[in-house]
């Protein structure tokens, strides 16, 4: 096969040490053409690399439409760096003939660890505690609200892939009481793993926690929004790790600070990085990370190699690609 033209754009990896390697063992190590984009530069880079690009691995933040897509005249494969792809237009990827790849599962553990790390920390905080001990404060009273085990805790997961799954073993592990729904849940596979199938409003008004692991798309935008947050109890904390458009942000602070809600955990919001004013920021009882929950080195080398090898896989025209099926 003719050199290929591989075109990454990203700016978030310190380098791409993995992805090279894996190309260099396809083609060999003077085989590829590799060029770099950021997402601040790759509209303008368009009418360069577009039209030669036989493969783009893109981070998931880069919209790639009809109109990039017009330019694309020779790719076989838009590879994702990561479990989503909502940034992709899959109908016209198809129509015109190119794969989109994604990596299912990658950080299953990763964000599992994240979960249950939000669970301890609300219930069994190990942190937090310096004022009270500084003003001469020890023991159980320093407690401004009751604790109770993990064991008499309902977590209710809404959606139920790969991720949603590896925080079940985990939370099943710890103790939890876990139900789960999700459109193609089943009550038989559910017990399959130990888990509780539930509707949403039965889910969201039994759980203590309830942890959000829905795909983002039209059907799923603010599938939690200011009617399911009423039916979930007014102690229970909400857990989001999947993306920010599946809640309604404004309705979560209100519901949080009218006391209707305990509090909630978000790793991912509606606006991404999110304005220094933005009211979820300071919303006491709402805790905000910067999207790291699927972070660790044994994930990013994972996401980073497996991109590539989706690239090689459909470049090659072998099986073992992870590819969106619609």
């Amino acid at each position: 096969m003719a050199k290929p033209f591989l075109w990454i754009i990203d700016d978030e990896w310190a380098d791409y040490e993995r992805e090279k390697a894996v190309f260099s063992r396809a083609f060999g190590a003077g085989g590829y053409e590799l060029v770099f984009s950021g997402p601040k530069t790759y509209q303008a880079d368009f009418p360069e690399y577009g039209p030669r690009a036989d493969a783009v691995l893109s981070q998931i933040d880069i919209e790639i439409g009809a109109r990039e897509m017009e330019q694309l005249t020779r790719c076989k494969i838009l590879s994702n760096y990561g479990t989503g792809y909502n940034n992709i237009d899959v109908r016209e990827a198809k129509a015109r003939g190119i794969a989109v790849g994604y990596i299912p599962g990658y950080c299953a553990e990763d964000i599992a660890d994240y979960v249950l790390s939000a669970i301890y920390r609300r219930f069994k905080p190990t942190a937090g505690f310096e004022e009270e001990i500084r003003a001469g404060k020890w023991g159980a009273a320093v407690m401004t609200e009751p604790l109770h085990r993990l064991s008499s805790k309902k977590l209710f997961l809404v959606g139920f892939g790969s991720i949603a799954r590896a925080v079940a073993r985990k939370a099943l592990g710890a103790g939890l009481m876990v139900s789960a729904w999700s459109p193609h849940l089943t009550a038989e596979k559910a017990a399959a793993v130990g888990v509780c199938y539930q509707e949403p409003a039965e889910g969201l008004a039994d759980a203590d926690i309830v942890s959000l692991h829905l795909r983002y798309d039209k059907e799923t935008h603010h599938f939690i929004g200011a009617a399911e947050l009423a039916k979930m109890k007014e102690d229970a904390i909400l857990i989001n790790t999947a993306r920010g458009g599946v809640l309604d942000t404004d309705a979560l602070v209100a519901a949080v600070k009218n006391g209707k809600l305990g509090g909630a955990v978000l790793d991912v919001l509606e606006q991404e990085p999110p304005a220094a004013d933005a009211p979820v920021l300071h919303c006491q009882g709402i805790d905000v990370t910067p999207h790291i929950s699927y972070y660790s080195e044994e994930a990013l080398g994972d996401l980073q190699r497996r991109a590539a090898e989706n690239a090689v896989h459909i470049l090659k025209g072998e099986p073992g690609a992870d590819l969106v099926e619609i």
